[in-house]
């Protein structure tokens, strides 16, 4: 075997050091193995390939980067591509611990999937996954921009170095798909997702699968029938007097987007909870208190994974682009989602965003058990326990 994580590996295993990973080069992995090949991250694709006589012309990789709806249009994606009866895998925000996983990783699945006769790999690719070479080598059949908005400055800094990374990916070799190029499709049958978001998203996933040559009645059918990825604008509860909606919007543009949507289809009142990541870009948090006092009725700003800061300095930024006195600062997630459950009335919406398929909060470097639907669901149930058993 062949690992490039020190823990896995197992005597006679073979272990690639990877850039900086010669620093972990000690006497106990010595003790394990003394098979040891040292690898820039631009020769781990050729070295792999190689090792395990990888044929990519098997495989057709489909990329998406944006800042938002990378998620929901590689969703979209394999399951119009499953509709026509191919096989394919996912990679990203939900199914990996990176959005853009190690080229390891990626190259591991892809010899996987083509001893498995599996055609299709669609795969969010993030910026910071393009800085860092996860991709480096791949060949791209397809590949597609959302969006970009401001995002990751605490990585990359400024916004210039944020864009310039989305377009290294898009100028490689490839089909390459803008919003310009996307947006001229017309969505003249229902789709089965809410929002003009979502919309954008459907033709995004529309002009992919055409790209790849498949049946375009086809891919209607399919996007007439589609399902949101876990946490994607999904609701958390049905025949109730109101509705709750979870989504995973963390950014100014993806907020503004969520809310603009629920603004149009409440009735009565929005109520939005939300918070912003500590240890991330702090410019974006007024920004996004700002996008839920443009659209929402009442506003409960809370904690979201604060890390290794503390919730009340984050909730202070927030609170500078808050433009309403209907708002409430409840730091603990789970009490600031029972007040929007209790305060919610006939035809009310409640969004809560930040966490969607997310099931964990990060204090410090700690990951604690957290998922927005079951707190939801065990409020929803002490508020309507003759409905929800």
């Amino acid at each position: 075997m062949i690992h490039y994580d020190t823990r896995k590996i197992k005597p006679s295993d073979t272990f690639i050091a990877i850039d900086k990973g010669a620093n972990h080069i000690d006497q106990e992995l010595l003790n394990k193995t003394s098979r040891i090949i040292k690898l820039s991250k631009t020769e781990v694709f050729t070295y792999l390939s190689r090792y395990w006589k990888l044929d990519m012309s098997k495989i057709k990789i489909i990329g998406v980067t944006g800042t938002n709806g990378k998620t929901t249009v590689t969703y979209l994606v394999k399951q119009i591509l499953e509709s026509c009866g191919k096989k394919c895998q996912i990679i990203g925000t939900i199914t990996n611990s990176l959005t853009t996983p190690e080229l390891f990783d990626i190259l591991k699945l892809i010899k996987e999937m083509i001893e498995r006769e599996e055609e299709y790999l669609v795969m969010e690719v993030s910026s910071i996954g393009v800085e860092e070479k996860r991709i480096y080598g791949l060949p791209f059949k397809v590949k597609c921009l959302t969006n970009i908005t401001r995002d990751h400055l605490d990585y990359h800094k400024t916004f210039k170095n944020y864009i310039s990374s989305k377009f290294k990916f898009l100028q490689l070799p490839g089909a390459t798909i803008y919003p310009r190029d996307y947006k001229k499709i017309k969505i003249d049958f229902p789709l089965s997702l809410q929002g003009k978001f979502n919309v954008y998203n459907s033709q995004a996933a529309y002009a992919i699968c055409k790209e790849l040559g498949l049946p375009e009645e086809k891919i209607r059918q399919a996007l007439s029938t589609s399902q949101p990825p876990k946490g994607r604008f999904q609701p958390a509860s049905k025949q109730l007097p109101f509705q709750v909606f979870v989504d995973f919007a963390h950014t100014p543009d993806g907020l503004d987007n969520i809310l603009k949507t629920a603004r149009s289809l409440t009735k009565k009142r929005l109520i939005t909870v939300f918070g912003a990541g500590g240890n991330r870009d702090n410019t974006k948090r007024p920004l996004m208190g700002k996008a839920a006092c443009q659209y929402s009725d009442f506003v409960i700003v809370t904690s979201d994974n604060p890390r290794h800061e503390k919730p009340a300095d984050i909730i202070k930024d927030i609170l500078g682009g808050i433009t309403t006195s209907n708002y409430k600062v409840i730091e603990d997630r789970e009490q600031a989602i029972k007040e929007a459950v209790f305060m919610a009335q006939v035809d009310d919406i409640v969004v809560v965003a930040g966490k969607g398929h997310e099931d964990y909060q990060i204090i410090g470097d700690t990951k604690h058990h957290f998922d927005d639907f079951e707190v939801i669901g065990k409020y929803l149930k002490q508020r309507f326990p003759d409905v929800l058993h």
